[in-house]
């Protein structure tokens, strides 16, 4: 397989020659299923033999390399300015995870925790995990902040939990809550009363303490939600029109946040199943209200969908609507890659609004409009999936003509 990425016969025996020569053939056959160009296949191999040469040259063999290894043959490689890593390093992770799936290098291993904090931590993470049942992203949401606990209240580094005191507790929520906003002031209440009640779950703490993380005042209506105007929306779908893979898997996706105002989520979910084309309906899954919902499939949404999965969806043995257009297409990590794809379309359509909240802008666009043409909150609620009226109940602060209607004149006001 190196011969079709490779013309001349010189190079192929040089990359064959090296200690890893052996697996580039099968490495190039893997590249090429996963979808990657010929170019990188091409940097990727050349990276690949500069790693061989170097084991090589440092007298190793390919059955020794490990963690210690490899970190050290990357330290001696040279950073862009921009801090990214080397070119020479760009296709050690395709080779290393081939070498470790054919048992030829043995798998990495966890580094034991350094400092009495990283034990703590790591104590905590398998509590969440294993006892409360957490989900990877409370789990990555909540580590930072416990951390930053763990330094405020021992900064001495002697770990006596007895010794804690409430002041100390309160202290750290109040400044890590106030520059905050939204919901996220709730965050460091909830890390820090969710720590203290696994350091009673460990016998460390006596229960009560948990009570001196204080909840601050949040306003949950003191603010209109971000929404874009028609204009804008069309504005935003025009930057999509090409037919390139890109534009047809971004012009879907939009159409169903401006739309259906789905969820991000509930985008990367989306399955080829949850599709009905024969009775125009689409199935939303379960998400953050744990209940599945059955959403139109107009036209304009379903003719998208078709054309992004006859011209724009990559070839893959995922169910999943939505891949990543570049190679490997793997489905996406999670909704933060559907928020940096709206929030790229309305920069591209000349959007400058501070913040710029991305896929949710839409979902609130979407409601508003649903109730500016009559809807009742009913209707927008079985649409956007709450479970509560008083969640939709937000958005009739954005019928300014029906307020209009039954505001008070001002008694300044002449006649």
């Amino acid at each position: 397989m190196l011969d079709s990425v490779f013309v001349q016969p010189s190079v192929v025996n040089r990359l064959r020659r090296t200690p890893v020569g052996v697996s580039l053939d099968e490495l190039v056959t893997i590249l090429h299923q996963q979808g990657y160009a010929r170019d990188s296949i091409r940097g990727y191999l050349r990276a690949c033999a500069q790693f061989g040469q170097w084991l090589g040259q440092q007298g190793y063999h390919v059955s020794e390399v490990d963690e210690t290894l490899i970190q050290q043959y990357r330290s001696g490689l040279h950073r862009s300015r921009e801090g990214r890593q080397p070119k020479a390093a760009e296709g050690l992770p395709h080779l290393l995870r081939l070498l470790r799936q054919r048992a030829i290098v043995p798998p990495p291993t966890s580094q034991p925790p350094s400092t009495a904090a990283d034990q703590w931590l790591r104590r905590y993470e398998h509590y969440l995990e294993h006892i409360l049942g957490a989900t990877l992203r409370t789990r990555q949401r909540s580590l930072p902040l416990a951390k930053r606990f763990l330094d405020a209240c021992w900064q001495s580094g002697q770990w006596e939990w007895s010794a804690l005191r409430a002041q100390e507790i309160t202290a750290f929520v109040r400044q890590h809550a106030t520059p905050r906003t939204g919901a996220g002031r709730k965050m460091p209440t909830v890390v820090v009363r969710s720590f203290l009640r696994f350091l009673v779950f460990c016998g460390e703490l006596r229960p009560g303490l948990e009570a001196a993380a204080p909840t601050l005042r949040q306003w949950t209506q003191a603010t209109l939600p971000q929404r874009l105007t028609l204009e804008e929306v069309e504005g935003v779908l025009a930057t999509c029109s090409r037919s390139t893979p890109q534009h047809l898997h971004d012009h879907a996706i939009l159409l169903l946040l401006a739309r259906l105002g789905l969820r991000a989520h509930e985008i990367v979910v989306l399955c080829l199943e949850d599709v009905d084309w024969h009775h125009g309906q689409l199935a939303i899954r379960p998400g953050k209200t744990h209940q599945e919902r059955v959403l139109p499939l107009s036209q304009a949404i379903g003719s998208a969908l078709a054309t992004y999965l006859r011209q724009g969806r990559p070839a893959s043995e995922s169910r999943r609507v939505f891949l990543n257009f570049r190679a490997p297409f793997r489905p996406f990590a999670g909704a933060s890659a559907i928020t940096q794809i709206a929030q790229r379309a309305m920069r591209r359509a000349g959007i400058a609004r501070q913040p710029l909240q991305g896929a949710h802008t839409f979902r609130h666009t979407a409601a508003s409009q649903m109730v500016n043409r009559g809807a009742s909150f009913k209707d927008v609620a079985d649409v956007l999936g709450h479970r509560s009226l008083q969640t939709t109940g937000i958005y009739a602060k954005l019928d300014l003509d029906a307020l209009a209607r039954v505001a008070l004149p001002w008694m300044g006001a002449t006649s």
